[in-house]
């Protein structure tokens, strides 16, 4: 929900904020962008620059979810209908946007920047959903990740197929780490006064 903040401003902090081109926007939408460059540039902040972002791109990113989770409802592991030439093509559309690196004869795997940043962003959407399924967490921070990287040159279909592709070949990996945590974390909570027999 958008919040209204009223602001003073002195006339010469004022007579900058006017004065500052590289800015758009009158007043208080100047004021809001200047907020989003900061959020931009400062490398602490990025994990807010992507859950802006993710608000942002709710509904697109919840559709092709949604889509995803219908390829599963037909099998449990939608590659295996899938045919050579669409992986093939779908590697190539990935190495291009430097999602994957190739590491060997026909073996690639995800790039750091890549890996570093998913990591980021399913621990923040795990962590601000907690009704929502690791895997879905998953999922949608690999569907983010393709947006943002692919910058809009990929299809919601290819975007789609290349989240199972990096997710069944990589990634559900992190899911699957934090699945466990987080059972582990109930039956912590769950039963405190029970201790570990010391040994005699």
């Amino acid at each position: 929900m958008p919040k209204e903040l009223t602001v003073t401003l002195s006339d010469i902090e004022y007579k900058i904020l006017q004065n500052l081109k590289i800015v758009e926007g009158v007043d208080g939408e100047k004021l809001r962008n200047l907020l989003r460059i900061y959020i931009a540039t400062v490398p602490e902040l990025k994990s807010s620059e992507y859950a802006l972002r993710r608000v942002e791109h709710k509904d697109e990113i919840e559709e092709i979810l949604r889509d995803l989770w219908a390829q599963y409802e037909l099998t449990d592991y939608p590659m295996e209908y899938w045919k050579e030439d669409k992986t093939n093509k779908l590697i190539s559309d990935l190495v291009e946007i430097n999602v994957l690196v190739k590491a060997g004869e026909k073996q690639y795997i995800p790039s750091n920047k890549f890996r570093s940043l998913f990591k980021m962003l399913l621990h923040d959407i795990a962590t601000e959903s907690k009704d929502m399924d690791e895997y879905s967490a998953a999922c949608m921070a690999t569907i983010q990740l393709l947006m943002e990287l692919g910058a809009g040159s990929l299809s919601k279909e290819t975007i789609r197929d290349a989240t199972i592709l990096i997710n069944e070949g990589w990634m559900f990996v992190y899911a699957t780490a934090i699945k466990k945590a987080r059972e582990f974390m109930k039956t912590k909570r769950m039963f405190p006064e029970i201790e570990l027999a010391k040994p005699v």
